[in-house]
């Protein structure tokens, strides 16, 4: 979690952000205008509370509109601590030369209160221009002297808590992360759900972590599957442990509710390819020179306000400020560790690698873009587990650093952000669909549903017919063996959904 220094944005610059604004404004008029399932519907966002999902479709009568409120509600169960948008806060650390990433990450906050900490008074223009967008700007100095790689890491750190000064006890869940780090707030919603706001948590699968060893194993990088963490208490992991190819990192996993650092180091063991234990007798957490142990700052993670309630400004001020380290996300992590908070893995991603929830695929923005293209077109290759891999990201980071300037990162935000918002309501068209459907067959007789299905086998024969008189036999064998591949796809998906306790 760092800031960079000052960049103008060159003319080539400018020319690549208008070249891809074109490009994402063709290819979203040119989804809705064809697609089966958006067109000539109104466009909706459905980053919100789940009782407020259908509000915006074109649906002529209000019995329909109840139906689907209704329907939603079934359709994404509300968990043990009902949340909404409207318990979401964001807080994010920037500086001046981030101005373009802050206004892009707008896209995803969707006008959900955010606190902006920046290196420079906000001006009036900026205070103005931010609460139309539901901001406030508040100031932190860099570092001088520098105590790390970055002279922001202070301000990063202690973002969070700026954020907790100016809103009080006004949320449950806060939203931290760097400025290009990118919220996907129905995923986020949907994890909250089940863990109380007002126990302490602090709550990640992208951890930091290295024993000093250089090996495979133990070497720092993120996210690390050996990384020490909680998981929570209601989440069942039988179906985990009994699996014959589960992968059960080194750490075996604990309980917490929450997790504290007493609990993971009375936890303390060393397995086969690590020569010492995970922490000393002091229970002091794992730092620089000899280990490395930190949430990734850009990967994010959601703070509950029970935990912002036990950590006061009083004490992580002084704490971040005499802290010597990498960067703002191992400051943070130390002074939570003195005290007495550790980090809490949702569940899925610590035994399952690919159900991670926080940049799940490491900072590859265009592997997500693909994926989420893939599953609003229904190819993906793994096909159920598509969209139930959607529902649980929570974060991307995405990595301004690696744009040709800090324009291009922001609309790559609002890219993104249109082409999520796109799947969730494709997805969930295609749930009401599979609720009429069943709905449907509750009212069918035997023998209905047995004429519909030979309409269907006839169906099917026309389309081969159709199929080998255009392309021919060989072509059409080509077909059918990638039908069958696809098949064998979908049923070794089902067997891990079913081992994941989970539904496309």
């Amino acid at each position: 979690m760092h800031r960079h220094g000052h960049s103008r944005i060159s003319k080539p610059g400018k020319w690549r952000a208008l070249t891809l604004l074109g490009l994402l404004v063709i290819a979203v008029c040119s989804l809705l205008a064809v697609h089966p399932v958006l067109k000539g519907r109104t466009f909706s966002i459905l980053a919100t509370t789940s009782t407020s999902r259908a509000k915006n479709y074109s649906i002529p009568d209000d019995s329909q509109i109840a139906r689907e409120r209704a329907l939603s509600l079934s359709l994404v169960p509300a968990g043990k601590y009902p949340v909404s948008k409207c318990d979401l806060v964001s807080a994010m650390p920037s500086d001046q030369t981030h101005l373009p990433v802050v206004k892009g990450s707008r896209s995803w906050r969707k006008g959900i209160r955010t606190v902006i900490s920046t290196n420079s008074q906000p001006t009036a223009a900026v205070k103005a221009e931010g609460a139309q967008n539901n901001e406030t700007w508040v100031y932190y100095p860099d570092d001088t002297p520098a105590r790390s790689f970055y002279r922001g890491d202070s301000r990063a750190a202690l973002a969070p808590f700026l954020a907790h000064k100016e809103l009080g006890d006004t949320y449950k869940w806060m939203l931290y992360g760097d400025d290009d780090t990118q919220f996907f707030l129905d995923g986020a919603l949907r994890l909250a759900k089940d863990f109380d706001p007002d126990l302490p948590w602090f709550i990640t699968d992208n951890v930091w972590w290295s024993t000093g060893e250089h090996t495979d194993h133990s070497w720092r990088h993120h996210p690390h599957p050996d990384a020490p963490r909680c998981i929570p208490c209601h989440y069942d992991d039988s179906a985990h442990v009994v699996a014959a190819d589960a992968t059960i990192p080194s750490f075996k996993a604990i309980r917490g509710c929450p997790c504290t650092p007493e609990l993971l180091c009375a936890h303390n063991n060393h397995s086969d390819h690590m020569s010492e234990d995970w922490f000393n007798k002091y229970c002091d957490m794992p730092r620089l020179p000899h280990h490395m142990y930190s949430m990734h700052g850009g990967a994010g993670a959601l703070m509950s306000i029970g935990l912002m309630r036990k950590v006061s400004w009083d004490f992580v001020e002084p704490c971040v400020l005499k802290t010597y380290s990498t960067g703002g996300d191992t400051f943070l992590q130390i002074c939570l560790w003195e005290a007495g908070h550790a980090i809490t893995s949702p569940g899925a991603g610590f035994y399952d690698w690919q159900m991670r929830s926080f940049d799940a695929g490491s900072e590859d923005r265009m592997g997500l873009v693909d994926y989420i293209m893939r599953a609003i077109e229904g190819t993906c290759h793994d096909r159920g587990l598509c969209n139930v891999k959607l529902q649980h990201l929570v974060t991307l980071h995405v990595r301004s650093s690696a744009f040709g300037s800090k324009l291009d990162a922001g609309m790559f935000m609002k890219a993104l952000s249109v082409q999520y918002d796109v799947w969730a309501e494709n997805h969930y068209q295609r749930m009401l669909s599979e609720y009429d459907r069943q709905k449907e067959d509750a009212a069918m007789t035997d023998e209905e549903k047995q004429a519909r299905q030979a309409k269907a086998d006839a169906d099917q024969a026309a389309m081969w017919e159709s199929i080998g008189n255009c392309y021919g036999h060989a072509e059409q064998q080509v077909v059918t063996m990638e039908l069958d591949r696809r098949e064998a796809e979908a049923k070794e998906a089902e067997k891990r959904l079913q081992k994941l306790g989970a539904k496309p």
